[in-house]
């Protein structure tokens, strides 16, 4: 069963190895932690014009594994700009619904 959000197929080519995990590897855990904040924000920014609970599932994706990168390099200042970006999420839930129900509400 293809999982569009934690594990999409099209990212997965030929190898093992997901695109984000080459990303780590060619470009560094602090290029990929940007990436990952940015690509959030369009989640979150978009979620209700394009793919609903979809994109706000992938917002949520992203949060997570900038957080994991975050522990990787141990940095307060990253901390506070992950902390930043959880609160635009959580501010989605508590207009869009406060669970995984009420995506589709509009702000």
């Amino acid at each position: 069963m293809s999982d569009n959000v934690n594990h999409p197929k099209h990212y997965e080519g030929a190898t093992s190895i997901e695109c984000i995990e080459a990303m780590i590897v060619a470009f560094g855990k602090q290029a990929v932690y940007d990436f990952c904040k940015c690509n959030a924000f369009k989640y979150v920014w978009r979620y209700q014009n394009k793919n609903g609970k979809e994109d706000l599932e992938k917002a949520e994706w992203y949060v997570n594994k900038a957080r994991t990168l975050m522990d990787m390099c141990n940095d307060d200042e990253q901390l506070l700009e992950l902390q930043k970006l959880i609160n635009v999420k959580s501010l989605v839930y508590k207009f869009g619904g406060d669970d995984k129900v009420g995506y589709d509400k509009k702000v």
